[in-house]
């Protein structure tokens, strides 16, 4: 890849996510301090570790193995700050970690996902865009496939998926998605809620030639031809939240949510009589888990956290896809005792000169 596209990868990849804070004082006072205590007054710094993935299933006739597909996945270094529930993350490719080229093939990407965590609600936000991905359910000789990859590679296959999952928190005066996930408070005793929002996905997947590959065509006959996919996905979704505390300090958060609601999947294929067009409209489910594990504190932060959507269908015309999207993290943070007036005085100008509520 030239230098230029390397640079503008490597910008596009950076992952920035703004949170604008909805509480005002009256939400914050209505924090228990037995359970939260708040830290968003403080600067937070963070550095992180993270690797994303996705993943695409097509699915098989019966006793039949279902075809997967997925990128190359990569490892990002990063850093972090929040302040006044304003956060920042930028992270980066690593360096000096050896790429799996010659063994799954190239992948170039933009994968931009955002986590923003207030008091009262949680969202996840993601924008991906993967071109080259590898076979992981299929060895090459399975397809009479001749390639140098150790796993079959597609370099033409190219896949875009935007979305959006929003959650509220019940009871958010005993219980904090921040603690685990933003690193700006600090929950000290056990306690869970209940959840309830929304999500709305679209997902495009195309290829130059048919996306199963020829020795597996009579394996998914419902599928064989595909070249071209569109999925939209809409609905509603609840779960639970609960974060198990042991001696205020280490925790283990643990969250899922599952949704429902309209999907529509406009399909093209290409078959030896000409290519045609098939849409369907039915149910989907979404299914959203998040996990974290570690050590919290006033003024000193290290977890492992896992974050993950999955989108799958119902109506048996349907239920041939499915796909995923996600991320993992490993992360310490620290928060400084004392308050930047270089970062309030701009603060204040933002607040001043823009119409959005900024704090």
């Amino acid at each position: 890849m030239p230098l230029q596209r390397s640079l503008l990868c490597l910008a596009l990849c950076a992952t920035c996510s703004v949170v604008i804070a909805q509480g005002t004082s009256r939400a914050q006072r209505a924090l228990d301090s037995l359970y939260v205590r708040d830290f968003s007054n403080r600067p937070t710094v963070r550095l992180y570790v993270s690797t994303k993935f996705n993943s695409l299933v097509i699915r098989a006739n019966e006793a039949s193995t279902d075809l997967r597909y997925q990128p190359n996945g990569h490892y990002n270094i990063g850093v972090g700050m929040s302040y006044r529930r304003l956060t920042l993350n930028i992270g980066l490719p690593m360096p000096f970690v050896p790429s799996d080229v010659e063994e799954k093939g190239r992948t170039r990407y933009l994968d931009a996902q955002a986590n923003l965590h207030t008091n009262k609600r949680s969202s996840n936000l993601f924008l991906q865009v993967f071109k080259g991905y590898h076979i992981t359910s299929h060895a090459l000789e399975q397809l009479g496939w001749s390639q140098p990859t150790a796993y079959p590679y597609r370099s033409d296959l190219v896949q875009f998926n935007i979305g959006v999952s929003t959650l509220r928190i019940v009871d958010y005066e005993h219980f904090s998605y921040r603690a685990t996930f933003n690193q700006d408070a600090w929950q000290q005793r056990t306690k869970g809620s209940w959840l309830y929002g929304g999500y709305g996905t679209c997902y495009v997947l195309s290829a130059d030639s048919a996306v199963i590959p020829g020795a597996l065509q009579q394996q998914f006959s419902a599928a064989s031809g595909l070249t071209r996919g569109t999925l939209f996905d809409l609905g509603a979704m609840g779960g639970y939240v609960h974060t198990f505390v042991y001696k205020r300090h280490w925790f283990l958060t643990l969250s899922g949510a599952l949704g429902a609601g309209p999907s529509v999947q406009r399909v093209k294929f290409s078959e030896p009589d000409g290519s045609h067009t098939r849409t369907d409209i039915g149910p989907g489910w979404h299914a959203q888990l998040r996990g974290g594990i570690g050590y919290n504190s006033r003024y000193y932060y290290a977890g492992v956290l896992f974050n993950q959507e999955r989108v799958a269908y119902l109506l048996g015309t349907q239920d041939r896809y499915a796909w995923d999207v996600g991320n993992f993290r490993v992360m310490v943070a620290k928060r400084l005792k004392d308050r930047p007036k270089q970062v309030d005085r701009g603060l204040r100008w933002l607040k001043k000169n823009t119409p959005l509520p900024v704090p």
